[in-house]
């Protein structure tokens, strides 16, 4: 007892003397803002403000929200205006005749040199040569395009592809193995059907549907024109080639004279519609 006694007053006095220790070399110290003046508490923000920061936010979301609203506005308002376009009864009967005049195209390019070979004892040179005929008259019409489309206008140069079509066909109708090189005389007529048709169809898509859908609206045509219209004609003019028969004659002979004939019932309705259409107040 003594011992733990004696221990413990040793513990007290060394505690004591640290204590006295660390007094001594202990400095008075001075309040913070004393000793540097930019350590000073700052005036907290005013309430203001953050209610500030607050409603400009909220009013930056509304703008946002106001124009997003008007942008699926605008673009439900164009993709009405496509359909309220392509539903119209005249560029209905636009596509109609264009897949028409597709499957006419379909049916000279895909068989009049199997027509020409094999019944009428062509060369291949003919066709050869036929084909740059083809190519120098298209270019000049479509070089003019733009002053016959203001000279004509999309329903005569749509006609009058027409009439250089059926004459053509009807022409190929009448060729014989000792004419065949009249082939070469009729084919100008190709750069009038091609180049007068496509001019017009293309302008007439740039007329009638909105600006914002006119790759919309070329698809139509492409579609109508030479997916339709060239499926269509080689089905119809293949099968006719190999089987059909019509005025005493069969292959190439009576699929022309066909053609020469629906050509001219296609002339007939494109006249009675488009009266018929003016009529009714559609003047495109």
């Amino acid at each position: 007892q003594q011992r733990q006694l004696q221990q413990s007053h040793l513990a007290a006095r060394r505690a004591d003397g640290l204590a006295a220790a660390a007094d001594s070399v202990r400095e008075p110290l001075q309040r913070p803002e004393d000793c540097c003046p930019s350590s000073r508490q700052l005036p907290a923000a005013p309430a203001d403000a953050t209610l500030a920061a607050a409603t400009t936010e909220a009013e930056t979301a509304e703008a946002e929200a106001e124009a997003e609203a008007g942008v699926a506005e605008a673009e439900a308002e164009e993709a009405a205006s496509l359909a309220s376009a392509a539903l119209r009864p005249r560029f209905v009967f636009f596509l109609c005749e264009m897949m028409a005049i597709g499957l006419a195209f379909t049916v000279v390019e895909k068989f009049i040199f199997v027509f020409i070979i094999k019944e009428l004892g062509g060369s291949q040179s003919l066709c050869g040569y036929s084909v740059a005929v083809n190519v120098i008259f298209e270019v000049p019409i479509f070089h003019f395009g733009d002053a016959l489309l203001r000279t004509l206008g999309h329903e005569a140069m749509v006609l009058l592809s027409l009439l250089a079509y059926a004459l053509r066909v009807f022409g190929y109708s009448c060729l014989q193995p000792h004419t065949v090189w009249a082939l070469l005389a009729l084919e100008p007529l190709h750069g009038i059907t091609y180049a007068l048709s496509w001019t017009a169809a293309v302008d007439k898509v740039k007329a009638e549907v909105p600006a914002a859908w006119q790759t919309s609206g070329m698809l139509l045509l492409n579609s109508a024109m030479w997916c339709a219209g060239r499926t269509a004609g080689s089905l119809l003019g293949g099968s006719f080639l190999q089987h059909g028969r019509a005025f005493g004659h069969s292959g190439g002979r009576a699929l022309y004279l066909v053609a020469a004939c629906a050509s001219a019932g296609l002339i007939a309705a494109h006249v009675v519609i488009t009266l018929l259409l003016r009529a009714a107040g559609e003047r495109r």
